[in-house]
This record gives structure tokens, C-alpha cells and sequence, in this order.
């Protein structure tokens, strides 16, 4: 009996943490509103100048404001669904303004169908349904826009939570992309075989081994940034890429090659900073330099309508296997690219019909199509 009592309490919590806070907000509000107006009938009077007792002035009170609860409940549901903001401002308000009518009729059928039970109106007959319309009109369309306002208050409140939070994994998923790309910079074996490449190259042709020490600058410096913003042109994205590959060339010698193919009208869209970086890191690291023979990086970017298309395609490692070492540079590339495109943007991994291995980005390039920071713009 007791575990069957137990059992029902938890069923019954699990329940009630499923209705939303706004449900409860509600209740609770048009309850003590309900109390307050009761205690100063009691203080004062009814209708009419009756004095009334504490149980007919609940009655009267709860019956009175609590027909507000359902009214409020979908006033605030309109309210989230078409809020009054900028675009969209004359179809919320004739939406709106249509609710608030509904209230002042739905309020006037209220009082006039429970008269008998409430009286209303005191020793006085009920009067004609238009009277009590006319007299709605005046009460309630005022009291209507008033929980319209709160309503966009409570949203808007609720929407800047949201951003904050979206905000902060937005910088959670940069901070792990720059750790993801310094990780890959920083490798030991990378730096190791870099600087010996340098060493070699110092006595053969110093120009070469120059411009791979101003490249690894360049990569350490990019990783140990921290000011980084969250969207930058696709041409700084490449020029940080250029700088990666062009060591790899040296390390890997004729083992890599590399095929370029962005149209200029892309180069000026704005990506997610570092977001090619771990693409291309997972193709040479995993997939090139596992092959002896040598092997083509095609680095593709291109628009399509208001969608930018990256691609970046390799030959797969001699066991046959697609090239996806570890998973957490293109994992966190997935992540970064659902907190700031949602739905928009996509990461594909496939292989083709000639047997290479293929990774796709499509991003929005429209004025919406991130969620830009503050003092950002996306696009």
C-alpha cells in the first residue's frame, strides 16, 4: 500500500513538472487577485452596498476573475506565436486587437449567463445582452491589453534567457574549435616533422624555410588567439588552410598535392572561424599521408542560389577506410554548425563514385541566416 502511494506521488511530480511555469504563474496570480478583491468587498462592500461575509466574497471574487486564467493562458499562447515586433508589427496587432474583442464578448456571455449564480448586478434584473457588451467593452478591453503587455514582457524575457544561453554555447563550441585547431597545430609529430623539414630546408633554400616558420607562426598564433570573433570571410578561413598545407607540402613532399577550386563571389561570405580547419587537418593527417602514392586534396567552394558549398575530398587510406581519426574536430564542427544555423546548414560525409572520400558544408548566406552575437554581422 505504501509503495503504491509512493508510486502515485511521483507519478503525480512527473506530471506536474511537465505543465509549463506559465500555467502555475498564471494560477497563482488571478488566485491572489482573486483573495485581494475578496478581502476588500468584505472591507467595504458588495454590490449594491450589501456587506458580504468572507465565503460570499471569495465566491463573488473567484467567480469574477478566475474566468481570466483560460483567457490569459491563450492570450500569452497568441502573444509567443505573433508577437508585436519589428516585420511583422500590423498582423500582430490586428491578430491581437481580434483576441482582445473575443475577450470583452467571451467576458459579456460570462456575466451575463451567470448572473443567476453570482449576482452580478445585485437586487437589480439582469439587463440586455448589449448593455452588458457596452459595459465589457469599457472594463475589459483596457484589462486585455494589459495582460497582452505582460504577456511580451514574459516572451521577450524568456527570448534573451534563450540568447544568453545560446550565446554561451555559441562560445563554448568556438573555444573548442580553437582548441581543436591548436591541438592540431601544437601536435607534437606535427611540430616535430615541421621543424625538421625547416632544418632541412635552411642550408637547401633558406627563402622556403623562411616562409614555414612565418606559416607556423601563423597557425600558433591563430590557436592561441582568444579575441577571435564568431564569423569572418571565407578568404581569411583559406589564407589560414594555405598556411597549414603549405607545410604539409613540404613534409609530405609529392605526396600532396592540392586543388583549388572558389569563385570569387564567395570569398566575402562569412563562415564560423576555424571551421575548415579540422576538414582539412582530418584529410591530410588521416587519409594522405597514410598513402605512399601520391595524392590530390581538392578544396572546393562555391555558391549555390543563397547557400555557400564547401567541400573538401581526399583518396581514402590504403585499408579502404574513410578518413575520420579521431571524430572531434568534425564533431565539433557539427555542434558549432547547429547552434549557429539550426536546421540551415549541414555537414555530409560520403564517398564517391571515383572512391574518394567527401565532406560537405552548406551554410546560409542570407541576411538571417545565423544567429549573429552582439556587434556581429553573419552576412
Amino acid at each position: 500500500m505504501f509503495r503504491q502511494t509512493l508510486n502515485m506521488l511521483v507519478t503525480a511530480g512527473a506530471v506536474l513538472k511537465r505543465i509549463p511555469a506559465v500555467f502555475w504563474m498564471v494560477i497563482i496570480w488571478w488566485t491572489g487577485y482573486a483573495i485581494v478583491f475578496a478581502a476588500q468587498i468584505v472591507r467595504m462592500s458588495g454590490p449594491e452596498g450589501m456587506s458580504m461575509s468572507w465565503p460570499q466574497a471569495l465566491h463573488f471574487g473567484f467567480g469574477s476573475w478566475m474566468m481570466w486564467v483560460p483567457v490569459t493562458l491563450g492570450l500569452y499562447w497568441l502573444v509567443r506565436r505573433s508577437p508585436i515586433e519589428r516585420g511583422r508589427i500590423l498582423r500582430s496587432l490586428a491578430i491581437l486587437l481580434g483576441a482582445s474583442l473575443l475577450t470583452v464578448l467571451l467576458r459579456a456571455a460570462y456575466v451575463y449567463a451567470t448572473s443567476s449564480v453570482f449576482h452580478w448586478f445585485g437586487h437589480h434584473p439582469r439587463p440586455g445582452f448589449m448593455e452588458v457588451l457596452t459595459g465589457s467593452l469599457s472594463y475589459n478591453l483596457m484589462l486585455a491589453w494589459v495582460v497582452i503587455g505582460m504577456a511580451h514582457a514574459l516572451v521577450f524575457y524568456h527570448r534573451s534567457m534563450d540568447r544568453g544561453r545560446q550565446i554561451a554555447r555559441l562560445q563554448e563550441g568556438l573555444t573548442t574549435a580553437k582548441l581543436e585547431a591548436l591541438r592540431a597545430q601544437m601536435n607534437p609529430h606535427f611540430l616535430f616533422n615541421a621543424l625538421n623539414s625547416v632544418a632541412e630546408m635552411v642550408h637547401r633554400d633558406p627563402e622556403l624555410a623562411d616562409r614555414m616558420l612565418v606559416s607556423l607562426s601563423l597557425l600558433l598564433q591563430e590557436g592561441l588567439s582568444v579575441d577571435r570573433v564568431q564569423f569572418r570571410p571565407l578568404r581569411e578561413e583559406i589564407e589560414l588552410i594555405n598556411s597549414y598545407l603549405m607545410i604539409e607540402k613540404v613534409r609530405l613532399s609529392d605526396r600532396l598535392k592540392v586543388e583549388w577550386s572558389v569563385e570569387t563571389a564567395a570569398l566575402d561570405v562569412s563562415v564560423p572561424a576555424l571551421i575548415l580547419q579540422p576538414l582539412v587537418e582530418n584529410a591530410v593527417v588521416h587519409g594522405i599521408s597514410r598513402r605512399r602514392a601520391p595524392s590530390v586534396l581538392g578544396i572546393g567552394c562555391e555558391l549555390r542560389g543563397e547557400t555557400l558549398v564547401v567541400e573538401v575530398s581526399n583518396c581514402v587510406s590504403p585499408d579502404g577506410a574513410a578518413p575520420h581519426g579521431s571524430g572531434i574536430g568534425l564533431g565539433s564542427a557539427r555542434s558549432r554548425l547547429q547552434l549557429l544555423y539550426g536546421g540551415r546548414a549541414t555537414i555530409r560525409q560520403c564517398s564517391t563514385e571515383s572512391g574518394r572520400y567527401l565532406v560537405r558544408i552548406t551554410v546560409p548566406t542570407g541576411k538571417y541566416g545565423a544567429a549573429s552575437l552582439p556587434g556581429e554581422s553573419p552576412a
